[in-house]
């Protein structure tokens, strides 16, 4: 978020390449975006794998204290922390629930 003083209506814009983008969605920023899931779902694999014995070899409920625990951490959007948890579940060839994937907390930019 950002804010500029004046009274005229200003627009935030970010440019790249000689073009304008809203902020957070310029071709480097969703790629640094993305970037930066991919190197989460890569650390997630472990991390769910390492975790499951401490649910019982439960993969729901391994998979959805994982996720709540991304979430909380606020390092990027809820609807990012589910697709890093899609990908890590897809990853390690888990099947879990239909609400297991669904973050709790409403999604904020």
């Amino acid at each position: 978020m950002s804010a500029v003083s004046g009274a005229q209506p200003k627009m935030n814009l970010v440019e790249e390449g000689g073009r304008f983008y809203a902020p957070g969605t310029s071709p480097g920023e969703v790629l640094a975006a993305f970037q930066m899931c991919d190197d989460l779902v890569s650390q997630m694999v472990p991390y769910c794998q390492r975790k499951l014995a401490t649910y019982e070899g439960n993969q729901d409920a391994t998979v959805k204290a994982t996720l709540k625990g991304l979430v909380a951490k606020r390092w990027c959007t809820d609807a990012q922390c589910v697709w890093i948890m899609r990908r890590a579940v897809d990853e390690l060839q888990w099947t879990v629930g239909d609400g297991t994937l669904q973050s709790d907390q409403p999604d904020t930019v």
